[in-house]
């Protein structure tokens, strides 16, 4: 018995090492430069679409004396973030953030906010989707980074400098066409003739508002960023760094403190909340064991009257004899 304890111990105390290096988590921000533009087609017979088939951005190398900044400022580049991030204070998160995205002159472009079951204890979520000026977004995400704990962070680039260049060549060349057409139509005399070339301008007309509506859009993406941000409310922050082993211990006995408090809470809570129900289931049986009790000790009663009743009339029938 003395030889299998210290072996036994020997085995438990292995098995809590491999337990503790399987369970030790490592998180890491996600960068991918996969992003896709929103396709552009060709809305006239004869035009051929342009190709949207590039993701990611492949940049160009700076030359000498010239730095990366310089290199994307000289491109067309639609930038967008996501962000997941966890928040101690919820509400003091959501209102700082949406500080720093006016003071950056960005605006919420839509927010939701989930809390439909706050008041039975549910952590609440929010989803803010922001429009942020391009070259203060990197401001704008480090400043996040310090206001709550950042579990994830993708950034996606999408180069539509050909495409824009396309765009505005096409629509110089129709303008130039629009105003050939208007001096035609000024010299035609020919009904047939005027007619025509007034079909021929409106067509040309709405090609160019296309056009136009198309560089809009691209200048809107271009300008401002694209920040979404997923907000989730915890009461204590998950760990997205690497930890030494004195670290990763404290912090694991201090969850384990932290969760039976909170399994003491809970209880509390729902024994304290269902009270009513459990005096009413309480009281059923208690109730049925009462009216047992109570049935049983009055056929005790009879049982214990009958034989003394028998012996009077016993006697009775002596003495009437």
């Amino acid at each position: 018995m003395k030889k299998i304890i210290p072996i036994i111990l020997a085995i438990l105390l292995l098995s809590a090492v491999v337990l503790c290096g399987c369970s030790s988590q490592k998180s890491s921000y996600d960068y991918s430069g996969n992003a896709g533009s929103p396709a552009y087609e060709a809305p006239y017979p004869g035009e051929a679409a342009f190709d949207n088939t590039d993701s990611g951005v492949t940049m160009p190398s700076p030359s000498d004396g010239e730095s990366g900044t310089a290199v994307l400022v000289n491109r067309k580049i639609i930038r967008n973030a996501e962000l997941s991030v966890e928040a101690l204070d919820f509400e003091g998160f959501i209102a700082k953030v949406n500080e720093k995205v006016r003071s950056y002159g960005g605006y919420v472009q839509s927010n939701y906010v989930d809390s439909s079951d706050y008041s039975s204890g549910r952590l609440r979520t929010a989803e803010t989707v922001m429009r942020i000026p391009s070259d203060k977004l990197d401001a704008f995400l480090s400043d996040v980074n310090g206001l709550g704990n950042v579990i994830r962070q993708n950034e996606n680039l999408s180069d539509v400098t050909d495409r824009y260049v396309d765009t505005k060549a096409r629509l110089s060349s129709l303008r130039t066409e629009y105003s050939t057409l208007l001096g035609l139509l000024e010299k035609a005399q020919n009904l047939d003739e005027i007619i025509q070339l007034q079909d021929r301008l409106t067509d040309v007309r709405y090609r160019i508002e296309s056009y136009e509506a198309q560089l809009r859009s691209y200048d809107n993406q271009i300008d401002y960023s694209t920040v979404t941000l997923h907000v989730r409310e915890v009461k204590q922050e998950t760990v997205v760094s690497e930890e030494s082993f004195g670290q990763e211990t404290s912090r694991r006995f201090g969850e384990s403190l932290a969760s039976i408090g909170n399994g003491f809470v809970s209880f509390a809570k729902w024994f304290i909340g269902n009270l009513p129900y459990i005096i009413l289931v309480l009281m059923i049986p208690a109730v049925i064991i009462i009216i047992a009790v109570s049935r049983s000790k009055a056929a005790k009663k009879r049982r214990q009257t009958a034989p003394a009743a028998a012996d009077n009339a016993g006697k009775d029938s002596e003495n009437k004899a």
